[in-house]
């Protein structure tokens, strides 16, 4: 569990620091006199130009080293932008100054497996927080409702309608239909993956209502929204997390199949599966390090989810059957606390 956590944390940072870590603008700069944020301004606007209209690594070269007339920058530790055209160096092999090469349009591979994990990372985060938003809410209702009742029978159809309904032919009429984009990426994979959310819900939720603590504390009065927050959502987090670990890595192998077809999230974004088509197409070139890199990147990540999915089902902390926790009325506890001074008198002779 820990390798695969590690493995899921340092992906995770990386992609989530990937346009601070590796860029060819600086992370803040003062430019004429104005503090600008160079890579916010790409993330939002989706530009960012130095004075004058040119290039900020242009405009970065030529500031004085002592900074004397004012202006400065703060570059990446990483100086080379995932778009960035080296001229004159496509398809160089690994070296010194990039350590996994060149791809065939002349970007540095470094960059844009970095800028790749912030993509992967953020469609699965994106696709696992809406379709477990829906699912639980869906499998939810069905099990509070009971078998057999209305709501629970149009869930379980709903559910095996789309469970039925082939996820890859799902993916490929939503991309062809919606057009490219990261949007339409994490719609419908959330619209494909929220049954995996709703059958475990619904499923805990028909065993859990049955348990003897969850009759005593109705038999007290509790109210169902009550029972529900004490006693039930706390047993669901373990396979609730179990099926958000499975569900992103099935979201990031997706995507970038979807982008390896060429139905992705269109030109101009940076993917694992675009690496790996690139790779693929510069395989006769003998271009090894285009798809051996993005490779082991995706097969890690994909493999770490699974991992820590594994280890989580085997938690008995996460995953153990709710117990049948004894629920007295509020005097019961001071009774049973106080022993009889008569009996504690025996005993005492005894």
């Amino acid at each position: 569990m820990r390798i695969g956590a590690v493995v899921v944390l340092a992906w995770g940072l990386l992609g989530a620091v990937a346009p601070w870590l590796a860029n060819d603008v600086p992370i803040v700069a003062r430019a004429d006199g104005v503090l600008r944020w160079p890579v916010a301004e790409r993330l939002t606007d989706g530009f960012s130009e130095a004075p004058g209209a040119r290039r900020w690594k242009d405009w970065w070269a030529e500031l004085p080293v002592d900074a004397s007339g004012g202006d400065w920058a703060v570059m990446p530790p990483w100086t080379y932008g995932p778009g960035e055209v080296l001229p004159g160096q496509a398809l160089d092999r690994p070296s010194a100054s990039h350590p996994l090469g060149v791809d065939d349009a002349g970007r540095d591979q470094l960059a844009r497996l970095l800028h790749g994990a912030s993509t992967a990372f953020l469609v699965a985060f994106g696709s696992v927080l809406l379709s477990s938003c829906v699912g639980c809410v869906i499998g939810g209702l069905a099990g509070m409702r009971g078998a057999r009742s209305v709501t629970d029978v149009v869930a379980t159809r709903g559910i095996e309608v789309f469970t039925c309904f082939p996820a890859v032919l799902a993916l490929l009429a939503g991309a062809t239909y919606l057009g490219p984009g990261l949007p339409t990426v994490v719609a419908v994979l959330a619209a494909v993956q929220w049954p995996v959310f709703a059958r475990v819900v619904r499923g805990e939720l028909l065993s859990l209502r049955e348990r003897p603590f969850v009759e005593a504390a109705r038999g007290l009065g509790e109210g169902p929204l009550r029972i529900l927050r004490r006693h039930l959502l706390p047993e669901l987090r373990g396979p609730v997390l179990v099926a958000a670990a499975m569900v992103a890595a099935e979201a990031i192998l997706a995507e970038s199949t979807l982008t390896f077809l060429g139905l992705g999230l269109g030109l101009g974004s940076v993917s694992w599966g675009a690496m790996l088509d690139q790779g693929r197409a510069q395989a006769y070139a003998g271009a090894w390090h285009l798809w051996l890199f993005p490779a082991l990147a995706l097969a890690s990540a994909v493999i770490a989810l699974y991992a820590l999915a594994d280890a989580w089902r085997a938690r008995p902390a996460l995953t153990r059957p709710a117990s049948a926790v004894p629920v007295r009325a509020p005097g019961a506890a001071c009774s049973a606390a106080a022993p009889d001074r008569g009996d504690r008198g025996r005993r005492a002779t005894s």
